[in-house]
């Protein structure tokens, strides 16, 4: 690469979004829509069937809501589109906006939605298993576990500097940092532990999950770390290897060869 092409790719607009972003952030805002323009018993009827509920795994007769174990599983997916307010919605938006695109820069749509999925059900079964029965029929919704997933995978490779927010930059696949080396890292480290206590604190200041129109709306910070730790580990198995200059997958990191795309 050239001196002049390097030039050329950074002045790249900044804020250039992948479209796999676009279409994800489009798909929330429509079902968050359709809750706040069609009223209280469309949105009730999308909580029944779109919620992640651990009722739905654990309680006899599934604690009488519809579906089978298929509408369970569903919901491991489908809760992650439905928000109790617009600024549940519209938070969760601006961090998948802020972590989710360089991921998606950096590993292409389909392996992208490979990890933004896992991080969204991993997160699910973290919450539904870490609460106690009074909960099982709290209602549990939103992006935070798939969004926190983006903010894990982001650590391996955004410090210590955030050229990474560049679309150029985050083109030309900075190295990933091996997980054995995150501890050896303290901006890695700080970020982690920084956003540990943040979510943990505010999760604990309330109840469980969230519920319709944000009535008894609260963090599901369980769902939060278990999708942060999965994005975190899961990044360097989703994604695709780098190629060596002789054309085939390989260490690209030695010699003349280190940090070259």
């Amino acid at each position: 690469m050239t001196q002049e092409d390097t030039q050329l790719r950074g002045r790249e607009p900044a804020f250039r979004v992948p479209r796999v972003i676009v279409c994800l952030a489009a798909t929330i805002i429509i079902f968050q829509l359709i809750m706040y323009v069609t009223g209280h018993q469309v949105a009730l009827v999308l909580i029944v069937e779109m919620a992640l509920f651990p009722a739905r795994f654990f309680a006899d007769n599934l604690g009488g809501l519809p579906g089978g174990i298929g509408q369970g599983l569903f919901s491991l997916v489908s809760y992650s589109f439905l928000h109790s307010s617009w600024s549940h919605c519209l938070i969760n938006l601006v961090w998948l906006l802020a972590f989710g695109a360089p991921v998606a820069r950096r590993l292409g749509w389909r392996r992208f939605l490979i990890l933004y999925l896992a991080c969204v059900i991993i997160g699910g079964l973290v919450q539904i298993y870490s609460v106690d029965e009074t909960s099982w029929l709290v209602p549990i919704i939103g992006a935070s576990g798939g969004v926190s997933g983006m903010m894990g995978a982001a650590a391996r490779f955004a410090f210590p500097d955030t050229r990474w927010l560049n679309p150029a930059v985050a083109a030309e696949r900075r190295r990933l940092l091996r997980i054995v080396d995150v501890p050896k890292r303290r901006p890695v480290m700080m970020f982690i532990g920084v956003w540990i206590v943040v979510n943990v604190a505010f999760g604990l200041a309330g109840p469980v999950g969230a519920g319709a129109s944000g009535a008894s709306a609260s963090i599901a910070w369980q769902a939060h770390l278990g999708g942060f730790f999965a994005g975190l580990f899961l990044i360097g198995l989703i994604e695709k290897p780098p190629l060596s200059p002789s054309g085939g997958p390989g260490n690209v990191d030695y010699g003349d060869w280190k940090d070259r795309a």
